[in-house]
């Protein structure tokens, strides 16, 4: 393998006490969804699992049968909620499903006295049933576990639609005494006591990225993303180098071929900009970034460098976040997005 995706296991369960601590006296849950956010489910639920936590979040009922398989908790909640053909498998692993429908509230009719979740669009109209459907006597006979809404804009401390939306959940958790509430993902947590609810829900946070979009991150780093030089070579002044024939420069360069490209998980966008390490030093992307491969200027650390050293791309030198600026997304598509061909190692 030339490219290796290292997932760090004891930092991420200091970052889940440093949100359960945030958290408190809320319980702390886990989102692993999206296979832990690329990182696997089966590893991160398992050490999550051995930190203390009880609940975790998926988005589909194969998410979460894959999680059952892994791990023997209290309680994985589906956030996307149940069809009718995937009720039955659903309470075979005793899932909750957040209902977000009368559709999926008849669909989980046959089960109902199983667990549910219900999910209350206070503002994000995404999922969810309206402030005005969430009356008390739409679920009698339903074993309503816990009453849930979700921030459209947590990750922007200041923007009043976070207050908003806790006031209009607040009018509908009035009528419904004695349940439990959720309301905060990773940034929520971090906003105050009043967006958070009984039962909290990290995601990104978990993983080491920046749950704001504009925030220095005091997380530990989770995932590293490095590949091997496969060559190194010396390209004359105003030559070009990769797809497209870009990357020239007016002067002479030592430049390195790294084995990682866009099908690792290096965003294409990348190509030209944005930066990796190099024994311990930043060095620029040059040309295009390549399906299997990546170019690097390397002029700077050209006594230092060699064939077969490893190239940080994600990690505590090269900031997600600083990856997710260049791009111009969020540090939760860089993370989704990391290939499945790096061979991947669990450390801690």
């Amino acid at each position: 393998m030339s490219s290796r995706l290292t997932v760090d296991l004891g930092a991420l369960a200091r970052n889940y006490h440093t949100l359960r601590a945030a958290a408190a006296p809320s319980e702390c849950g886990a989102v692993v969804k999206a296979n832990a956010y690329g990182l696997g489910a089966a590893p991160v639920a398992m050490r999550l699992a051995a930190e203390g936590c009880t609940t975790f979040f998926v988005a589909t009922v194969a998410e979460g049968i894959a999680l059952r398989d892994a791990i023997d908790t209290p309680e994985v909640y589906v956030l996307c909620g149940v069809t009718e053909i995937e009720a039955p498998r659903a309470a075979e692993y005793d899932l909750v499903p957040v209902i977000n429908s009368f559709s999926q509230l008849e669909a989980w009719r046959p089960y109902r006295s199983r667990p549910i979740a219900v999910h209350v669009d206070t503002g994000m109209n995404r999922l969810g049933f309206a402030p005005a459907d969430a009356l008390p006597q739409q679920f009698e006979g339903f074993e309503l576990a816990l009453l849930m809404t979700h921030l459209a804009c947590a990750d922007e401390a200041d923007n009043p639609r976070n207050t908003l939306q806790v006031e209009r959940f607040s009018e509908v958790t009035a009528r419904f005494r004695g349940i439990a509430t959720s309301i905060a993902n990773s940034a929520g947590i971090l906003l105050g006591p009043q967006f958070r609810g009984d039962v909290c829900r990290p995601g990104v946070a978990l993983y080491g990225a920046s749950p704001f979009v504009d925030s220095l991150n005091m997380l530990a780093t989770v995932a590293t993303l490095e590949a091997s030089v496969l060559q190194l070579r010396r390209v004359r002044a105003n030559e070009p180098v990769g797809y497209g024939a870009t990357g020239a420069a007016d002067s002479e360069r030592l430049i390195a071929t790294i084995g990682a490209g866009y099908a690792d998980g290096v965003p294409r966008v990348l190509s030209g900009r944005g930066y990796v390490a190099v024994v311990g030093a930043g060095v620029p992307i040059v040309g295009r970034v390549s399906m299997d491969l990546l170019t690097i200027d390397v002029s700077g650390v050209a006594d230092a460098v060699r064939v077969g050293d490893w190239v940080e791309l994600i990690g505590a030198q090269v900031p997600i976040e600083d990856v997710a600026e260049f791009v111009g997304t969020n540090t939760y598509e860089i993370l989704t997005g990391l290939g499945s061909r790096s061979e991947r190692r669990y450390i801690g």
